[in-house]
């Protein structure tokens, strides 16, 4: 088959599927969680008829909750069976968080599974949080592909183009300036080199993360293990000690998932 037919079948979009997706979406976000038809078309640019008709078939089939007396809309209960059972089914789930649990205990940090989202996104899938600090995102936020440690891990091991084509997006926590764009691209080679990547409160204030990639059996990076803790728990070399500790770990993930670290 030709090249071009591939890639055309591969970009092919089915508007109400995509816009299904983004209710869904949207409602799993705290701000949105209970929101009526105007806010949620408002918000995704949907036309009311549109999103009325797409809002009545998920209420249909139970993955949309509409409450009548106050007309507003939430995820439905058949999402907890589905989630349920993606859970059972994902076997790198299974074999990860022993390992999360393992750095949590051993650094008192919070650890986090973060797994790459179509092109521009990552999303928290698992934590295992610090009994004496944990950090208040939950499972499923979004970021962009940019932010944070994880998102370094995951740039850094794309082709350079790629990488330099996702940060130019920056639409990350915050804007970075022409000269952080730049400073990040730089860094990515180091730390494809080291294993692991370092935030220091460039995206959160008060907040490192230490990161570390998993490369799946084609051996390229679809997820990170993260530690995230405060600034003043972690300087210096012990922030090194610490990244080496969670690449030691994800490289047992590596392969046990059945991939291979590449040699740079």
């Amino acid at each position: 088959m030709d090249e071009h037919v591939k890639k055309a079948k591969r970009k092919y979009n089915v508007p109400a599927v995509d816009s299904a997706f983004k209710i869904l979406t949207l409602l799993s976000r705290k701000k949105f969680s209970k929101s009526n038809l105007t806010e949620i078309a408002n918000a995704l640019s949907l036309t009311p008829t549109t999103c009325y008709r797409i809002l009545q078939k998920l209420e249909e089939l139970s993955v949309v909750r509409y409450d009548q007396s106050s007309k507003r809309y939430s995820l439905g209960p058949y999402l907890v069976v589905l989630g349920e059972r993606a859970k059972e089914n994902i076997l790198d789930l299974s074999v990860i968080m022993p390992y999360l649990e393992r750095l949590t205990e051993e650094t008192g940090l919070t650890s986090f599974l973060v797994n790459r989202i179509g092109e521009k996104k990552s999303t928290i899938i698992a934590k295992v949080e610090a009994e004496q600090f944990g950090i208040n995102v939950s499972v499923g936020r979004h970021f962009s592909i940019v932010d944070g440690a994880y998102g370094k891990c995951l740039l850094a091991n794309l082709r350079r183009e790629e990488a330099k084509r996702l940060i130019d997006y920056n639409d990350g926590l915050r804007p970075l300036t022409e000269k952080e764009m730049k400073e990040l691209l730089a860094e990515l080679e180091m730390i494809k080199i080291k294993g692991f990547a370092i935030s220091h409160g460039e995206y959160i204030d008060g907040l490192i993360g230490i990161a570390a990639p998993i490369f799946n059996n084609t051996n390229t990076v679809e997820m990170s293990i993260s530690l995230v803790g405060l600034t003043s728990q972690l300087q210096g070399a012990e922030a090194e000690r610490i990244g080496e500790l969670i690449k030691g770990i994800a490289n047992e993930i590596t392969i046990k998932l059945g991939g291979e670290r590449p040699l740079v």
